[in-house]
């Protein structure tokens, strides 16, 4: 059995039944294979716990270390140290908004798995609202960040959107 396959293989010029392997999963080559694997039990996991997609969450990853990053760099140009403490902060908001992102979504399942439409809809609302109101959290914490960074007062950049926004209205 493995002559035919490894003439099958050959027919279709691999040598071996490794080089065919590294043709399949070329992560193989750079001993990536594990971490990929890795990256995809966890992004098939995401949304059966979170309830929303790879892309989603990558943003929302994204988003969070442009916070970090920026918040660091605006706090060494106010020449504050840099603490565990506040890494710390960063860590327990992150943890809180994957959890305010993921109960009212597994709360939303459940009701529908019960037939419960009603409440189910509800709990899809309330998820959509807190995703949208932590972007928004997270883009003003980003924007003043980003004032701080360009040598303004931290409000700079929040106070010109809103009058820019208050004379569209």
């Amino acid at each position: 059995m493995k002559e035919i396959f490894l003439k099958l293989l050959r027919g279709f010029e691999y040598n071996s039944v490794s080089e065919w392997a590294c043709s399949m999963f070329p992560s193989a080559k750079y001993s990536s294979t594990s971490l990929l694997v890795s990256v995809s039990i966890v992004g098939a996991g995401v949304e059966k716990v979170f309830g929303i997609d790879d892309l989603a969450m990558a943003a929302f990853l994204l988003i969070m270390i442009v916070e970090l990053v920026s918040g660091i760099t605006a706090s060494s140009i106010k020449k504050e140290k840099f603490s565990s403490s506040r890494l710390s902060r960063f860590g327990f908001k992150f943890f809180y908004y994957l959890v305010l992102i993921s109960v009212p979504f597994l709360l939303a399942s459940h009701y529908r798995n019960h037939d419960q439409t009603v409440t189910a809809v509800i709990y899809e609302w309330v998820q959509t609202f807190l995703i949208m109101q932590i972007f928004f959290e997270n883009m003003i914490s980003i924007l003043e960040n980003i004032a701080v960074i360009d040598g303004k007062d931290k409000t700079h950049i929040i106070q010109k959107i809103r009058a820019k926004l208050n004379s569209l209205i």
